[in-house]
């Protein structure tokens, strides 16, 4: 166990005791805290974590060398490419023949070689390069590439259990899917509200809905633009509409209550806020009862934007 935390030995032989340490997501002195249950999520996690660290290169500055394992970079930057054009085509370009798919893998993993092989030529085990720093780049592009397939892997999941249960999609991405991404910061805005930043609190809750609605929308009709078609054939379906309709109101909401109270908020507030969405969701959900799947998914923008759309003779094309 000593001869595998050793560092590197002058010269360019492979510790291959330090690179699989490297590799090892398990922490020894955590793990004897940890109860069996969370010992077992962390040992279903390790074919997962061990891939990532195998295709995201981090620079530690607290660490010995920076974090750098020169066995490990040769890996990292020869499987990152591959990730990266793995990511692309994934929902880039589905339509793509085979042929192309192969050459486009190919080409990815020559490329790859290639770095390695710079790196091979320009670094040693016992020191880390000038450029080190630099592949905290590529750490971050190939860590967001990761998240970018996660979450396309979640969107499936959705999809089929929407499918199986017969939900729509919309529906499926206003309670689950929103829960699922909301409930990290609704964990971190109570405890900042609690260690009394509720002004930090109150930034993170405009903010990050903000940042997701333009940026999240923003870039989605930007590669719609440019991969599936210009202009974007973006459909408003009923729930979206009423979505819509209730972020308006919300929005509209706070701000007269915040000027009426002069910028100071209260329990009624909060208590406001909270009878709001419950009242969305309730709607949401009496959409999908009474009026179905069909009616629900129908694009109704045309008529929406002619004024002649009546809910109660609309019939689904």
């Amino acid at each position: 166990d000593n001869l595998t935390r050793q560092p590197y030995i002058v010269g360019d032989a492979v510790n291959w005791g330090e690179f699989l340490e490297y590799l090892n997501p398990m922490d020894q002195e955590e793990m004897k805290e940890d109860n069996w249950f969370q010992k077992l999520s962390a040992g279903i996690k390790i074919p997962m974590v061990v891939l990532m660290r195998l295709s995201s290169p981090v620079v530690e500055h607290g660490a010995t060398r920076h974090g750098w394992c020169k066995p490990a970079s040769l890996v990292q930057v020869t499987l990152a490419p591959v990730l990266l054009v793995w990511c692309v085509l994934l929902h880039g370009w589905p339509d793509m023949s085979p042929a192309t798919v192969h050459i486009s893998f190919a080409s990815a993993l020559v490329v790859g070689l290639l770095f390695a092989g710079v790196v091979q030529v320009t670094s040693n085990n016992a020191q880390q390069p000038s450029y080190h720093g630099a592949l905290a780049f590529l750490g971050f592009t190939t860590s967001i590439a990761w998240i970018y397939a996660l979450a396309a892997e979640l969107i499936h999941l959705l999809q089929t259990l929407g499918a199986m249960m017969d939900i729509s999609d919309t529906l499926m991405g206003l309670t689950v899917l929103a829960f699922a991404n909301s409930v990290g910061d609704l964990v971190a805005n109570l405890a900042m509200a609690k260690a009394g930043m509720p002004g930090m609190a109150a930034g993170a809750c405009i903010g990050a809905p903000t940042l997701n609605l333009l940026l999240g929308c923003g870039s989605a009709t930007l590669l719609g633009n440019l991969l599936v078609a210009s202009p974007y054939p973006f459909e408003l379906n009923l729930q979206l509409y009423v979505s819509l309709l209730f972020l308006v109101f919300i929005l509209i909401a706070m701000l007269i209550y915040s000027f009426t109270n002069n910028f100071e908020v209260g329990r009624n507030f909060g208590s406001i806020l909270m009878l709001i969405y419950g009242a969305f969701i309730i709607t949401c959900l009496g959409f999908e009862v009474w009026g179905g799947h069909q009616l629900l998914t129908a694009n109704i923008g045309p008529q929406v934007r002619d004024g002649s759309f009546d809910l109660r003779k609309f019939e689904p094309a």
